[in-house]
């Protein structure tokens, strides 16, 4: 999409420090007025200035620090600005004669917008007198950096990081973008964890993905990040939300809101590491239509390296092991989206959202094993490789109607989804036995076959309502239905090279798993001065089967659960807040962690499910505290968390008589976890950035399993994002994330360390930009993991080929874009006359 002009005239923080600062003169309209030629670039210089006092309508009290901006009615030009004096007035000059909007807002209340205000040669001066703003019912208000866009809004119930202001994910997939973004962390499997914990909710545009582990990660792998608009984390959900996720909620937020009349953008670039991508994206606005589509594809290759080290204590087993591993995979995908919205009428829109992926990996993994008894001699050496052949698809639609007579007042939302998927993992096992030399012994060479067809149908209808019963006070009220069908066909052929391949009966398998949830919610929020009240509670029934088709075994549970919610949260002053929450929330085991056919890595590796899985619940309590920082430096968010887990699911790995590795999950007993985290937001002349640090300690009783131990682990996690614009148009960006190494219930992971550099150029002013992108320049991504059973200790090294330099071009096209409301702007209220564009 195309920048939003030159919206960095304005910073719109309230910090407490500046409550005495006298109001700034503005910036704004060029000569000739507003709407006229250069609108949006010049410094005002005529005779008129518009005036006023914010209060407060409830306490009749003036707003210091109240953030007040003017806009060209002619073109919705941003043309000047300012924060209210201690006692609430404020006075901009320096306009010229023309219709402006005036907006006013201040933490903890609605926003205020006055339209059609008019600056006349014969009456330049304008005083809007008293302007009250009422208490949000509740509405938790964040305290944001506005520059060309927020590049992060820490909010009490969120948190939101825009792309655009992350060069060093430019040309990169959205794993590159949530590993910028403070408390998440993304290892290099692509499994997503927040606070250090893996049982997160991934959304995208707001609604839950149907896909689960490896399917999940190889799908945000390989979309491409400049699709990607911002990332929303949300720790603590309220019972609006899906429960889901024990950790919180990661909310994807794709590009899809297109300005007035026609824009877009088009994007390509590559790297040393043989990577390639393209991506585009069309809107156009006009009337009562609003469209827009987006396409990316990515393709890459990148090599993992490691070693395995398998150390024998009980004398019963037949001996050690060594491995060194090497390997490549080589990911490609196309991805698209679109979305239609027709405003029927002032109340109703009608809205449809497309998101479709097409994606393929192949993947050859070779290991070199040798076989050690217990006097440390070599008995054995072998050369086993697994070819990988991996394909999928998915294709996820839905339908809106929005009613909205008066927004997050009175409002209606219904809408249906259906989403599809289908992958397929075909792998090749080959075994050839070497001599001591390291040739070939001329034995048979083993194969062995898995081949996999998974297809998923997910459909969810959901009705959303809205009321403010009085003023104050607001009822939100829902019902939420999910069905989901997952069907698995997994056949394994065992052989020698050069002979038939005979199906393996025992091993292979087909299920079914359906699963269906309905849910009903209610939330009720309150404002009580400076105070703002919210409790919900939502119930659900949830029936899930799964038939294992092969052996005819059926394993049904059906359970209801109650998720209550609550939040209070005080305004200290317009610059401060202070708030505590809870949830309940759950895990539900997806279909991988279920089915006990196990997937094979090697002939030495196997990962099963385990069908009696339950899910696990989490009661989970935070404290916060918010503040802007003096100055107009940013904003600070500290947030102390307790979480309590029953039935924790934890994955757990035991090795058989055979010497194969067996992994599994099972529940524990309870886990906790407590901690406390920290995000800034800072601006300090030509430096600007954000980042986060965690501290947690988790304790895990797992006395009920037998091959686990309790354990209290110690974690601690940082990272950052620096920009330094060195000039007008050159930016240079610094981002690192460093997870300290901590305990497991089994034994020991490493830290993990990662880095990338990246500088962008813009040209042309603001439509077109390059960036040279720089990752993991110190080779440093990867990790280490030592585990025990009883009988053996392995240790397991493996490092990630992230290493390259990437180089990307952008440009922007089309229209010079218009302002147009964010949604939660929606809500405010207009006096003056019509006219607002």
């Amino acid at each position: 999409m195309r920048p939003l002009g030159r919206l960095s005239a304005l910073v719109l923080l309230a910090p407490a420090a500046l409550a005495a600062q006298q109001a700034a003169p503005p910036r704004g309209a060029a000569p000739g007025g507003p709407g006229g030629p250069g609108a949006r670039a010049q410094v005002p210089a005529g005779p008129g200035q518009i005036a006023g006092v914010a209060v407060g309508a409830a306490s009749g009290q003036p707003l210091p620090s109240a953030a007040v901006t003017i806009r060209s009615m002619a073109d919705s030009a941003l043309v000047g600005g300012a924060l209210a004096r201690p006692d609430g007035s404020f006075r901009i000059e320096g306009l010229r004669p023309g219709r402006y909007t005036v907006r006013v807002r201040a933490l903890g209340h609605a926003p205020l917008l006055k339209t059609a205000v008019v600056v006349t040669p014969d009456a330049p001066r304008v005083d809007l007198g008293r302007i009250a703003l009422d208490p949000v019912a509740a509405t938790l208000s964040a305290v944001q950096v506005e520059a060309s866009r927020d590049e992060a809004s820490l909010a009490p119930d969120r948190n939101a990081y825009s792309v655009k202001d992350m060069p060093a994910t430019s040309g990169g997939t959205a794993v590159d973008v949530l590993r910028n973004v403070p408390a998440v962390e993304v290892d290099g499997d692509n499994k997503v964890s927040l606070r250090g914990n893996s049982s997160v909710v991934v959304q995208i545009n707001g609604r839950v993905s149907p896909m689960r582990g490896e399917q999940l990660g190889n799908f945000l792998a390989q979309l491409p990040a400049n699709i990607v608009s911002k990332v929303e984390v949300v720790s603590n959900p309220s019972a609006k939300n899906d429960p889901e996720g024990m950790a919180g909620i990661i909310n994807i937020v794709l590009k899809q809101e297109a300005d007035l009349g026609t824009s877009g953008a088009f994007s390509f670039g590559g790297g040393s590491t043989r990577q390639m991508n393209a991506n585009g994206n069309l809107g156009h606005q006009q009337g009562k239509w609003t469209l827009f589509s987006s396409y990316g594809f990515m393709r890459d290759r990148r090599t993992v390296e490691g070693y395995s080290t398998r150390s024998v204590l009980s004398p019963s087993f037949p001996g050690s092991l060594d491995a060194e591993i090497d390997g490549v995979m080589r990911p490609a995908s196309h991805s698209a989206t679109l979305t239609a919205e027709y405003k029927a009428d002032k109340v109703n829109t009608l809205s449809s959202n497309l998101v479709f992926n097409t994606r393929a990996m192949d993947r050859l993994n070779g290991s070199f094993y040798r076989d050690v008894d217990g006097a440390g001699a070599v008995t054995g050496r072998s050369n086993q490789w697994t070819n990988q052949d991996q394909g999928g698809m998915m294709l996820d639609y839905a339908a809106t109607w929005r009613r909205t007579v008066k927004p997050n007042a009175n409002q209606l939302v219904v809408e249906g989804r259906v989403n599809h998927q289908r992958d397929e993992n075909d792998v090749l096992l080959t075994r050839e036995a070497l001599s001591g030399l390291g040739a070939a012994t001329g034995a048979p060479t083993g194969l062995e076959t898995n081949l996999t067809d998974e297809r998923g149908t997910n459909a969810f209808a959901q009705l959303d309502w809205t009321r403010e019963l009085r003023k104050g006070t607001k009822l939100e009220t829902g019902y939420k239905g999910t069905f989901r069908r997952q069907t698995s066909d997994f056949d394994v052929a065992t052989g020698t090279r050069g002979g038939a391949l005979e199906p393996h009966l025992g091993r292979s398998n087909a299920f079914t798993y359906d699963e269906q949830v309905n849910a009903a919610y209610a939330l009720l929020s309150q404002n009580a001065g400076k105070f703002d009240l919210q409790g919900g509670l939502r119930l659900e029934t949830a029936d899930t089967r799964f038939d294992l088709r092969t052996t005819n075994q059926a394993y049904d549970n059906d359970y209801k659960s109650a998720f209550p919610s609550a939040i209070v949260s005080y305004n200290v002053d317009p610059n401060r807040q202070v708030k505590a929450s809870y949830s309940k929330r759950i895990q539900r085991p997806f279909v991988q962690q279920l089915n006990p056919f196990g997937f094979r890595e090697d002939a030495l590796n196997v990962f099963e499910g385990n069908p009696r899985l339950q899910p696990e619940y989490t009661h989970s309590y935070e404290l916060g505290y918010q503040q802007s920082l003096p100055r107009n430096l940013g904003s600070l968010q500290i947030t102390p968390f307790f979480r309590h887990t029953v039935n924790a699911v934890r994955q757990i790995g035991t090795v058989d008589d055979a010497g194969v590795l067996r992994v599994s999950f099972q529940n524990a007993a309870t886990s906790d976890s407590y901690g406390t985290d920290a995000n800034l937001t800072f601006r300090a002349g030509k430096i600007s950035g954000f980042g986060g640090a965690s501290v947690f300690e988790n304790r895990t009783d797992a006395a009920n399993l037998a091959n686990a131990q309790s354990v209290t682990a110690f974690g601690w996690a940082t990272r950052a994002n620096v920009t330094w614009k060195v000039l007008p148009t050159t930016d240079l960006q610094a981002f690192g994330s460093y997870r300290a190494a901590m305990r497991t219930e089994q034994g020991r992971m490493s830290r993990f360390l990662m880095t990338n550099l990246a500088v962008r150029h813009k040209l042309r002013g603001d439509k077109a930009t390059a960036t040279l992108r720089v990752m993991d320049p110190f080779g440093t991504m990867g990790w280490t993991m030592r585990a025990s059973d009883g009988r053996v200790i392995q240790l397991m090294d493996r490092r990630f080929g992230a290493r390259g330099a990437f180089l990307s071009f952008n440009w922007n096209f089309g229209t010079a874009p218009r302002i147009r409301p964010r949604p939660q702007e929606e809500s405010v209220p207009q006096t003056g006359q019509p006219g607002m564009p």
